[in-house]
């Protein structure tokens, strides 16, 4: 069975060109584009839906496009993908990019599935406004049926009220849940924290015939995530083009350049660290965690990993944010040419957002292992593509037409009040493929939840003494995060230091970089901390025993008291002083 050894590392400070403050960078100089140019990968956008997705404390309906997307692009999946044994291609999507008002193409991807899980793609709707967005999700492999739920009430959330029992717990948010005719609040707990898998919480998903709930599940980390290739932007379309993505994004970078966007379900990476894209609902990671719009489990996770490891992490993340919101000429490039143009001006660069796939594969600073797919194995991960596109296609088709029986002539847009089931095809087995090295690792127990039984009270509203912040009064500089309780390894927000701006130069200035764990030949399981050899152990502190007590020492008894003399005793002794 193969195995995998995390070799997690503290954040350091090295001199990197990409985050060096440079007139280059803010400018975003583009070389012409070819003339048979097609396609233009970015290094900012959308991160695919089925990559991640944050927890929204009370969701809402997709995104609105103006217009209608262009048609499905024929995706072809590169020869080379991350090595391990439940690895898949999912296909990309269309994207609407509200600021430069034009679709995008977000490339599909190598992922490592979760354990027991499957995907169920979004897809776009005509609705009176223009084209709707409906997210995918994963669901459970062993359902065949997708319930569709009234909309939960609003969400109770408050952070944890009480310390972690041990050491080493993560805070796990508390959610609605369906019970017979009616919600009841399930309340949010801590939950241990392992440093090889990620719990992804409960929530819920918008859809137009009604929410799906989706249970808790275990899920990979960040750097083990799988391969994830770069957005595009197409300028011409050629009849019978075939797109196969080749750029791929590295996720240290994502670390200090990782957003969240809770309107749209989605995470964000790249450039968004100008002050209006907060006040435009997009947020650094770490300030959207643990805020009044929801849960980062990515977050969550890395931060638990490192942060144990290096008390100053979260702070430089914080740091790194600030600094490039503040300075705009220290922020990335926004297209992969413009980059690739100032690394060529910079030689140097130690560490490059994004690269080429055929780079990458052979680069053993990469943190992914990437490894070659042979005919075989290709043509068994296109049919798999193939089956969740199908699958997606007919969810589309079956949700439409639940609608369309939930609502009356007059009154289309009435909320749903009871649940209903819909039966699907069998969900797509995302297997191993032929070829792929032993089996996957199994996750841990899932977390027991707090028991609801029919009868469980709905909690009261939110008191004023316990509310989460907002991800922008975090964000700004000089203002401390509200410091719920709890001491476990998850850190309890709100007790770093404010954020504050070295005083350093720009071009002295250098940035912290996550260390992603590494991987060797024999991928020996995940480790937290390396048990030290005896010999290099250091040796426990010596107890002295306890010095032995002193007996007490011997006390003489007292003298014993004559008797009382009698009467005829007196007179005798009389006589004697007498004769004396």
């Amino acid at each position: 069975m193969p195995r995998t050894r995390f070799v997690w590392q503290s954040l350091t400070f090295v001199t990197l060109g990409l985050f060096i403050a440079s007139p280059a960078l803010g400018q975003d100089r583009r070389p012409p584009v070819a003339a048979d140019q097609v396609a233009e990968e970015l290094t900012r956008g959308p991160i695919h839906e089925a990559f991640g997705q944050p927890t929204v404390f009370n969701p809402q309906a997709g995104p609105i496009a103006p217009k209608a997307p262009p048609e499905l692009i024929e995706e072809v999946p590169p020869d080379q993908r991350p090595d391990g044994a439940n690895v898949t291609w999912i296909s990309g999507y269309w994207n609407w990019d509200d600021e430069g008002k034009t679709f995008i193409w977000v490339s599909g991807f190598w992922r490592s599935v979760p354990p027991d899980r499957t995907w169920v793609g979004g897809y776009w709707i005509k609705t009176d406004e223009g084209y709707q967005w409906v997210s995918g999700f994963w669901a459970s492999a062993k359902s065949n049926e997708i319930e569709y739920l009234p909309p939960p009430p609003e969400s109770l959330e408050a952070g944890p009220s009480t310390d972690a029992a041990v050491e080493g717990q993560i805070w796990v948010p508390g959610c609605w849940v369906w019970q017979e005719t009616r919600y009841v609040w399930r309340p949010g707990f801590w939950g241990t924290g392992h440093a090889e898998w990620l719990w992804v919480p409960a929530h819920y998903v918008w859809t137009p015939s009604g929410y799906v709930f989706i249970e808790g599940y275990w899920d990979y980390p960040l750097f083990n995530r799988g391969l994830l290739f770069a957005p595009v932007t197409f300028t011409t379309f050629r009849p019978g083009y075939v797109y196969t993505p080749s750029v791929v994004i590295d996720y240290r970078f994502l670390v200090v350049a990782m957003f969240v966007r809770p309107h749209y379900h989605n995470y964000y990476f790249g450039d968004y660290y100008a002050a209006d894209y907060g006040r435009a609902g997009i947020y650094p990671w770490y300030a959207y965690h643990m805020s009044r719009f929801g849960y980062d489990p990515l977050y969550a996770h890395t931060r638990y990993v490192y942060a144990g490891r290096d008390v100053r992490w979260e702070t430089q993340i914080r740091d790194q944010y600030v600094y490039r919101r503040e300075h705009e000429a220290s922020r990335p490039p926004r297209t992969f040419r413009a980059f690739t143009e100032w690394a060529r001006k910079a030689p140097d660069t130690n560490l490059a957002l994004a690269r080429p796939l055929r780079e990458a594969a052979g680069a053993r600073d990469f943190p992914v292992r990437v490894e070659r797919v042979d005919e075989k194995q290709l043509e068994i991960v296109k049919n798999q593509a193939k089956q969740v596109r199908e699958f997606r296609d007919t969810r589309a088709k079956n949700e439409q037409e639940v609608a369309r029986q939930a609502t009356t002539k007059g009154a289309a847009k009435t909320p749903r009040t009871a649940p209903t089931r819909m039966k699907m095809p069998e969900a797509p087995k995302l297997a191993p493929t032929t070829g792929a090295k032993g089996t996957a690792a199994a996750p841990p127990a899932a977390p027991r939840t707090p028991d609801l039984t029919p009868g469980t009270p709905v909690p009261e509203p939110k008191t004023k003494g316990r509310t989460l912040p907002d991800p922008e009064d975090v964000v700004r500089p000089g203002k401390d995060r509200p410091t719920p309780k709890g001491k476990g390894t998850e850190p309890p927000v709100g007790k770093d230091p404010p954020v504050t701006v070295p005083p350093k130069k720009d071009k002295d200035r250098d940035p912290p970089v996550t260390v992603p764990p590494k991987k060797d030949k024999d991928r020996d399981p995940p480790v937290t901390v390396p048990p030290k050899k005896d010999k290099d152990r250091e040796p426990p502190p010596k107890t002295e025993p306890p010095a032995k007590k002193e007996p007490p020492p011997k006390t003489e008894p007292p003298p014993k008291k004559a008797p009382p003399k009698k009467e005829k005793d007196k007179d005798k002794d009389k006589d004697k002083d007498k004769d004396g």
